[in-house]
């Protein structure tokens, strides 16, 4: 028997690759012959560079390090992947969410210019085409700190030229920019923007209204910076003489979708499918009796672009069974029947407490391997 686990990471207890591993120790302590095949799988948020690391090394990419200023003017020490005239970086390295603790978190101080020093330094190594991904972002700033470190600059009504490093709270104070530099040292670049997201920028389903509060942007701001949000759009607007506000990931990162969108016309793509085609997916597939996906909780948002529903869509086109292991789901069984899993299984089954279920996801998740073994490997006729 084969099986492929394709997994992604378990938010606040185990990173991709770990969750793969908990699942085929269980596997293996049952069927100590089975052909298991651990390939951790990603959306494109946070965690990224983690679950590729392994497989873009093997196929000859180098993995850089470099310290950059992090979403609230501290260096941070990131890490991207470079070969040739390719780059991957992901976003939340610089600017992510996990660079600060719920109670340090002021989303009106936060920015992206770190992303734009990573862009930069993988330009200077030769890079001119990149693969963002955007997901898991401390930052509401429309992406222009990154902009801004690319050498975008922004002025005032008094065309004073506004501060470095670019903050959300600077975008209501936008009259102008300047676009020139930018674009002779980087409006050659062929940037692809990798999300897991189809928010538009503005609006009830926009960047500040749904992300906003995981920022720690309170209710009662949320008008407040709406409007910034908006006022500094319309200055894009006019500068570029284009709109990018509601097209599909243009809120994903704070806006960051959209800001690369308006300076670099990025082409914004399914993360779980882009990762997928990075990691050779369909040819690991190729073999397989069954696939094992998941994340820590599966819910309905599951199914717009996470990895465990792309993993399912391309499973069920070559007719391998797939089964689904979660931390907690928020789906009926027939739903999930519906949408094609063969069967599920989750953590909270074993350990009803959330917070034990957390520390202990590993041990648990070898359980329910070990009972996916015993239920369906050991049941199948060779």
């Amino acid at each position: 028997m084969s099986v492929l686990i394709a997994c992604d990471s378990f938010k606040g207890s185990l990173s991709a690759p770990e969750v793969c591993e908990s699942i085929a120790k269980g596997i293996r302590a049952v069927c100590p012959n089975a052909d298991v095949v651990t390939l951790p799988v990603s959306d494109g948020g946070d965690g990224l560079m983690t679950t590729l690391k392994t497989v873009v090394e093997k196929a000859g990419w180098r993995a850089v390090n470099q310290t950059v200023t992090g979403p609230y003017g501290k260096p941070v020490r990131t890490e991207f992947f470079h070969k040739g005239e390719e780059a991957i970086i992901e976003m939340a390295q610089a600017a992510g969410l996990h660079l600060s603790n719920p109670e340090e978190r002021a989303p009106q101080l936060a920015g992206t210019f770190g992303v734009g020093e990573l862009i930069r330094h993988a330009v200077t190594l030769g890079a001119r085409r990149l693969f963002i991904g955007l997901g898991g972002s401390a930052t509401n700033d429309l992406g222009l700190g990154c902009l801004q470190a690319l050498g975008v600059r922004f002025f005032d009504a008094d065309s004073n030229e506004l501060e470095r490093p670019f903050k959300a709270r600077d975008l209501a104070r936008i009259a102008r920019l300047e676009t020139k530099a930018f674009e002779e040292a980087f409006g050659n670049l062929k940037l692809t923007a990798v999300c897991d997201v189809t928010n538009p920028l503005l609006g009830p389903t926009g960047a500040t209204s749904v992300f906003g509060p995981q920022k720690g942007i309170c209710s009662d701001e949320t008008p407040e910076f709406e409007r910034a949000m908006r006022h500094a759009a319309d200055c894009l607007n006019a500068h570029f003489g284009f709109d990018c506000r509601n097209r599909p990931g243009a809120g994903a990162a704070g806006g960051l979708g959209a800001g690369l969108m308006w300076f670099f016309h990025a082409a914004m793509v399914s993360g779980a499918d882009a990762v997928l085609d990075l990691i050779g997916f369909d040819q690991a597939l190729t073999g397989a009796d069954f696939v094992i996906t998941g994340e820590g909780s599966f819910d309905a948002q599951s199914i717009k672009g996470k990895a465990p529903f792309g993993v399912l869509k391309r499973a069920k086109q070559s007719s391998v069974p797939v089964y689904l292991f979660a931390g907690r789901i928020a789906c009926e069984k027939s739903e999930l029947s519906a949408m094609g899993f063969k069967g599920s299984f989750s953590l909270n089954e074993v350990e009803p407490e959330n917070e034990k279920c957390m520390q202990n996801a590993s041990i648990l998740l070898s359980e329910i391997g070990a009972k996916f073994a015993e239920d369906v490997l050991l049941r199948t006729p060779k």
